[in-house]
């Protein structure tokens, strides 16, 4: 059973309206839906569970991760609870020393009830995938007893790792994760936006000879965090920013150097500017821009932190005129989103790509009766697979500015 206060989310989904796309997630849902998947607008019943998972939203705020959500879900938990051995699951993503301190201010007079850590490790557009078949499981505890045990054969079935680790463990771990992929973004970007101010520059073959260190190279195989080194116009989405900027705070309170942090996310804002001078040194007025993509990623419709929210504002300051193009998303923000047509595609000169759908590589295979110029933010084209000659591909890391 999955509950929810907001009534309009429970309604809908209880009619089979599903709030956000995820590929694979509406087959799955109507396989379950009324057999073994439940939603209600209420924590009555809590009684019934055996383990009962928070996964509510920790949002950033000026102290760092607004613990608002996770601690009203806890008060409506023990407002109704009744003595049961229960296993309380913290899945939110919650700063290093959390867990325990809720352990001590909620749980601690019960001896029933068990709180355990367990970040979850989803990304999006690829989330169903990565719940059935993840790559890691931890389990944030300081004891192995009884109830604990309850979520280790939950998870039995999951092949994969598991850790046990303590409660601070468990919580720096996902940190660790989601700061660690977004540093290499921005750490791609630093030396893309040099290559961009210097002559006979393209990061791409830069990057290649990084990728043959024997010292990144397992086995004669390319790690697959190469995907996290390719310069474009930075990370959005709800979670590297939040997390990035979450674990930031924390250093701070503790009085540790976080500059290391601070520059990850100095110059992925930087990425907007940049962009943009890219975009003024290619674009005149005179003809109307075509942005493709809204979403912060493919696949997702969850336009949370996404850049295109940037440029596309930044645009309209400027009495850009431009047009935006999603298959999923419909509107962001002020902005009404189109759908691709083909015929429509054909009168535009120029477009930026911000979001890798597979939807657009259908750009490939269309003619065009005057040149256009296409600034490639995510690296997502290839020239050579264009039909039209009339094609000039730019993107960051290229010499874009000299």
């Amino acid at each position: 059973t999955c509950i929810d206060i907001d009534k309009k989310k429970i309604q809908d989904l209880n009619s089979k309206k599903i709030p956000i796309f995820e590929p694979g997630l509406k087959k799955l849902f109507n396989k379950k839906f009324n057999k073994t998947l439940f939603f209600k607008d209420n924590y009555d019943g809590v009684n019934e569970s055996d383990i009962i998972f928070i996964t509510v939203g920790t949002p950033s705020s000026s102290k760092g991760v607004n613990l608002t959500y996770i601690k009203n879900s806890i008060i409506n938990i023990l407002k109704r609870y009744d003595n049961k051995k229960i296993l309380i699951v913290i899945k939110s993503t919650i700063p290093p020393g959390t867990t325990s301190i809720l352990q001590n201010r909620f749980f601690s007079r019960f001896k029933n009830l068990t709180l355990i850590n367990n970040p979850e490790f989803l990304r999006e557009g690829n989330a169903v995938e990565d719940f059935i078949n993840p790559d890691r499981i931890i389990i944030g505890s300081y004891k192995k007893d009884k109830n604990v045990k309850k979520i280790f054969d939950l998870y039995k079935p999951f092949n994969c790792k598991k850790f046990f680790l303590s409660y601070e463990e468990s919580e720096i771990a996902k940190y660790y994760s989601n700061s660690f992929f977004a540093s290499l973004i921005s750490f791609s970007n630093q030396f893309a936006y040099l290559c961009d101010h210097l002559p006979n520059c393209d990061f791409e073959k830069i990057n290649s000879t990084l990728m043959s260190d024997k010292r990144i190279i397992v086995k004669k195989t390319v790690p697959k965090f190469k995907n996290y080194l390719i310069p474009g116009i930075g990370f959005g989405g709800s979670c590297f920013p939040k997390d990035v900027a979450g674990i930031k705070h924390k250093l701070k309170d503790l009085e540790i150097n976080n500059s290391f942090l601070k520059s990850i996310l100095n110059i992925n804002n930087e990425a907007i500017n940049h962009g943009f001078k890219i975009i003024k040194k290619n674009f005149n007025k005179k003809s109307k821009i075509c942005i493709l993509g809204a979403s912060f990623k493919e696949n997702s419709d969850d336009i949370r932190k996404s850049r295109t929210i940037h440029i596309a504002n930044k645009l309209k300051r400027l009495n850009f005129k431009f047009d935006i193009i999603d298959p999923k998303v419909k509107k962001i923000l002020k902005y009404k989103c189109l759908n691709f047509d083909e015929k429509k595609i054909r009168n535009y000169k120029y477009f930026i790509l911000m979001t890798k759908w597979e939807d657009f590589k259908k750009i490939y295979k269309l003619d065009f009766d005057h040149s256009i110029k296409i600034i490639d933010f995510r690296r997502f084209f290839t020239h050579k697979n264009f039909k039209s000659k009339k094609v000039k591909l730019i993107s960051i890391g290229n010499s874009s500015l000299y």
